[in-house]
């Protein structure tokens, strides 16, 4: 799932953490889209799903003794 802004698509999270982060974004994207606000908020929102996706791939696997 993706939706279009004028600086490209944004697609939907992989970890459902940020799914109502995407919600916002979705939501406010026709009135907001290009100001400087929306902007930064892509940026978070694009940096939270990298650093997630990193988070889960260094799990450290835990052994039960």
């Amino acid at each position: 799932m993706y939706f279009n802004r004028k600086k490209g698509a944004i697609f939907s999270p992989e970890d459902e953490k940020l799914l109502p982060f995407y919600n916002l974004l979705e939501k406010y994207q026709k009135s907001l889209d290009g100001c400087e606000f929306y902007e930064e908020m892509v940026e978070v929102y694009e940096s939270l799903e990298l650093d997630l996706k990193e988070e889960k791939t260094n799990e450290p696997t835990i052994r039960a003794v």
